[in-house]
């Protein structure tokens, strides 16, 4: 009998948000790529959040009850902690993985391999972890 496995399997994570734009970046010319971190930096670090807040805000309203502040109090935490935090993050990681891909393409001029995208996605992901 095969045991299950448990956690963590598959790509559809935020994660893989800043890989696929990075190889689009990549396709694209220095301008088109820094265009498209600047596009993925603007939704994900501001206008995702904006409206998640929104939502937050209109849901809070419709609660009623002696316990309305504290759920209201508990649904501001688990927003920003799992979903607003993370869109952040991502916004400031496809910035800095769609702009090392342009300076790359102005100084170097080659096109990237599928490795050194992974390694500098995967930079991006540790340098926005780290400003964090």
């Amino acid at each position: 009998m095969r045991r299950r496995r448990y956690g963590r399997r598959g790509s559809n994570s935020l994660g893989s948000v800043v890989d696929d734009l990075a190889h689009i970046a990549a396709r694209l010319g220095p301008t088109g790529a820094l265009t498209t971190g600047a596009i993925g930096f603007a939704i994900f670090y501001a206008a995702l959040p904006i409206a998640l807040m929104a939502w937050t805000d209109s849901n809070k309203a419709k609660m009623a009850g002696p316990a309305a502040a504290a759920f209201a109090k508990l649904l501001d935490q688990v927003m920003w902690h799992r979903f607003i935090g993370p869109c952040q993050w991502v916004g400031v990681a496809l910035l800095l993985a769609c702009s090392a891909v342009a300076v790359w393409k102005v100084f170097v001029s080659d096109a990237l391999t599928d490795a050194e995208l992974a390694g500098t996605s995967w930079l991006a992901k540790l340098f926005a972890r780290l400003l964090r």
